[in-house]
């Protein structure tokens, strides 16, 4: 009976004869894909190669953290603002468009 050491001899042995063949054989595919694919006119579109695995909003939005904000401002109509940076809301605008202090519609803590 082979002992564990020899075994995992064989073991290594047999993983590098694999990956040689494989290796060798790895090239016969490609080549043979590549006709194959030229013959058929086939498109990458078609493979859906150029479609990422996951949506870039999907992407996107896993890194960002999640949670929302917490509002700062509110006009007392159900419409709220946490004061970030970017975009003001529309109702904010047209506080400050109609000469308002935004920071009369502050929530009080």
């Amino acid at each position: 009976m082979p002992t564990l050491e020899e075994l995992n001899a064989q073991i290594e042995e047999l993983t590098r004869q694999a990956d040689e063949i494989k290796a060798q054989e790895r090239g016969n595919v490609i080549a043979e894909l590549r006709e194959k694919i030229a013959l058929y006119g086939i498109t990458a579109r078609e493979l859906r190669l150029d479609i990422p695995s996951e949506p870039y909003r999907e992407r996107r939005r896993a890194g960002m953290g999640g949670e929302k904000p917490v509002p700062k401002y509110t006009d007392g109509q159900g419409n709220y603002w946490a004061g970030g940076r970017g975009r003001k809301p529309a109702w904010v605008q047209e506080i400050i468009n109609n000469g308002g202090n935004i920071e009369e519609y502050r929530i009080v803590d």
